[in-house]
């Protein structure tokens, strides 16, 4: 068959498939099923539901399913499909369950009976389509389990007590969804900056002074939650849709979360099925059939709502609420606590960023370049820092530093370690006057873990004449302009600010061409890969022919960075941050430097 045939005259092309497709779900597909005539007959049956009744294909047709199968079975299908033509509508079985002796296991199995009519209308055979639903009801066994609630409500507080953002709550909020089979999860926040209103059930101590609005386009059962500060459980009754005798003739008990309600196990399908407390649930979009919603309380004041949502009916036990509201429970505390940690991190992010220079001196004979990348999304933001700027006698000072730590602390004790070398600097510039000064403010200032790294050097433009101190921090990396790498550090272990030692300083001369880059142990250690391995591989991009490439372009020190921070950040999980400044020598011609 050639695609314009089924371009010209699709009818006859879907009947010339038709064989085909049909052949192919009786034989590969997983799909259970099979057709019977008003004899009770197998007119074709699939591979799969062969496998299912564990008798060949073959052996089934021209058969009755009494000829064969276990007599319960044969009797409850042959009942199925006298009755599907009878009335000629089709018919569903939501939990038959299989258990001939000779079998050995129980299975459960869903199906569906459908009349196949003639172009008259008259229905000329039925078709049962088969699912095997076993492994859901030993799920739903499990769920039945106390063991089970309470570790499960175990992991789901380990997830979220090392939540630290908001979208990790959520992740634990979809992850207990997937395992009480919900269709759907949801987690609803009020907006912490708006102002907040009490619950009526909050002591008037801890009752909040402002008034919170709650989204308008919210379902009425969330803002039923947010209001009252109650669970709010919508648990509808299943649809009547099965044979009469299947029904049991009192009301079961209330099934455990995650399970349908459903009769003792016989080899027959259940049919519709009461269970007391069940309401029907006018919020609910079509195909749901439960839901539950939970309020979140934090400190007194809403925070918002959980929600999960089911296609089928359920009821939720006492043990069912008390596990779901102690897992909003935890919600709740996780959700206020990654917005305190939020908090601070956007304090700390914007605080480090006023300290940073955005803009770097443009100095004749030298060009200078960066790149700050702030830790990954979900880590606390670090104590990295760069400076550059101009000194008495036309030099440049720049710094490359660390204070140790995270957070809010980190970013503030960068801004004072900041403003603290800039005075100095520019009091005396000399690389050991200005750690030595660094040292007596650590020494009267800081406490012993606010510990400090960093390098400090002075460049004279006119005869790139470097002089380079280091209290604690990782090597520069110098690559000249013949290609040739080596990391330079003042020439012994040095020790971070605030463990005073006897400070000295290397002098050098760097020519036109050759390149400094300053860096932070966010760009070459990570969980993967220690300093080492880390400093081995920055000299190894260095010398590299992408790196002679670079540094011979005209893009200046642009191309040099991005080229040295693909190489060694590329596909790695990086959790700090990463700060490099570049230093070029323009050599006579007194190129500008790069703002």
């Amino acid at each position: 068959m050639t695609d314009d045939m089924v371009r010209d005259d699709p009818s006859t092309a879907a009947e010339a498939l038709s064989g085909a497709v049909l052949d192919a779900l009786c034989g590969e597909s997983s799909v259970a099923f099979a057709l019977y005539d008003r004899d009770l007959r197998y007119l074709l049956v699939s591979e799969a539901l062969a496998r299912v009744n564990r008798v060949p294909a073959a052996d089934h047709l021209g058969r009755r399913p009494s000829e064969f199968l276990p007599e319960d079975l044969a009797s409850k299908i042959e009942k199925t499909i006298a009755m599907v033509f009878d009335h000629e509508q089709g018919h569903a079985e939501t939990d038959v369950v299989l258990a001939p002796p000779e079998w050995h296991e129980t299975r459960h199995l869903e199906s569906r009976w459908v009349p196949v009519r003639d172009p008259d209308g008259s229905v000329r055979a039925v078709l049962a389509v088969v699912s095997d639903v076993t492994e859901n009801r030993h799920r739903e066994e499990l769920l039945r389990s106390s063991q089970w609630r309470t570790a499960r409500l175990q992991l789901m507080t380990a997830r979220l007590a090392g939540a630290l953002t908001v979208a990790e709550v959520e992740a634990a909020v979809a992850e207990l969804a997937r395992s009480i089979d919900a269709v759907d999860s949801g987690l609803f926040l009020v907006d912490d900056a708006a102002p907040v209103f009490p619950w009526p059930n909050v002591p008037p101590a801890r009752a909040p002074r402002r008034a919170r609005v709650i989204p308008a386009e919210w379902p009425d059962a969330l803002m039923r939650a947010v209001r009252e500060g109650t669970p709010v459980y919508a648990c509808p009754a299943p649809e009547s849709a099965a044979l009469e005798s299947a029904a049991p003739e009192t009301p079961a008990a209330a099934p455990p979360l995650g399970t349908r309600p459903a009769p003792a196990p016989t080899s027959v399908g259940h049919g519709s099925l009461t269970v007391p407390g069940m309401r029907p649930h006018p919020d609910a979009p079509p195909g749901e059939r439960a839901s539950v919603t939970l309020p979140l309380l934090g400190s007194g004041a809403p925070l918002g709502a959980v929600r999960f949502t089911f296609r089928d009916a359920r009821a939720f036990g006492p043990d069912d609420r008390v596990f779901l509201e102690a897992f909003a429970g935890q919600c709740a505390l996780a959700v206020e606590r990654s917005r305190l940690y939020e908090r601070e991190h956007r304090t700390a992010v914007e605080l480090q960023r006023s300290l940073l220079p955005d803009r770097l001196p443009v100095v004749d004979g030298v060009e200078f370049d960066y790149r700050y990348l702030p830790g990954a999304p979900g880590f606390e933001v670090g104590g990295d820092w760069y400076d550059v700027f101009r000194i008495p006698g036309g030099r440049v000072a720049i710094v490359v530093g660390d204070v140790i730590g995270k957070g809010l602390t980190a970013a503030a004790g960068m801004g004072r370690v900041r403003a603290a070398l800039r005075a100095l600097a520019f009091t005396n510039p000399d690389p050991v006057a200005v750690l030595t000064g660094l040292d007596r403010l650590f020494t009267a200032t800081e406490d012993d873990e606010s510990l400090t790294t960093l390098i400090y050097g002075v460049i004279d433009p006119e005869t790139g004449t470097l002089e380079l101190a280091d209290a604690g921090h990782l090597p520069v990396l110098i690559i000249t302009a013949d290609g040739k790498a080596r990391l330079v550090d003042e020439g012994k272990a040095s020790t971070p600010l605030g463990v005073a030692e006897l400070r000295t300083k290397n002098r050098m001369r760097l020519g036109p061409g050759d390149v400094l880059v300053g860096f932070s142990d966010g760009l070459i250690e990570n969980r993967a890969r220690g300093i080492g391995q880390g400093l081995d591989l920055i000299l190894e991009v260095a010398r590299s022919d992408a790196t002679r490439s670079a540094m011979g372009g005209a893009g200046g020190l642009e191309p040099l960075l991005s080229s040295i921070l693909e190489r060694l950040l590329d596909g790695q999980d990086r959790d700090d941050d990463v700060t490099i400044l570049g230093v070029r020598i323009a050599g006579s011609q007194g190129s500008r430097g790069l703002m």
